[in-house]
């Protein structure tokens, strides 16, 4: 079976916002948490993104690329 990484999803987190824990996170498209991530990060706010293992290496190397730190999802 093949990964469909149309199949991928993003959650952007900010680190200094204690409310917002991973599970009230809206899943996106990398295009829109790569926006999202770097927006926050532009305005010196701290970001992590978590992934699903459906994200390609390219994808992850552009989140590296910008600083911003990145997690796979935990299962369970």
């Amino acid at each position: 079976m093949t990964t469909d990484i149309r199949n991928a999803r993003f959650y952007v987190l900010e680190h200094d916002d204690p409310s917002t824990a991973p599970t009230d996170a809206i899943p996106v498209s990398f295009e829109e948490a790569i926006k999202e991530a770097e927006k926050l990060t532009a305005s010196g706010r701290a970001v992590h993104v978590l992934y699903t293992e459906e994200a390609t290496q390219t994808q992850l190397t552009r989140f590296a690329e910008a600083g911003i730190r990145t997690s796979l999802v935990p299962q369970g």
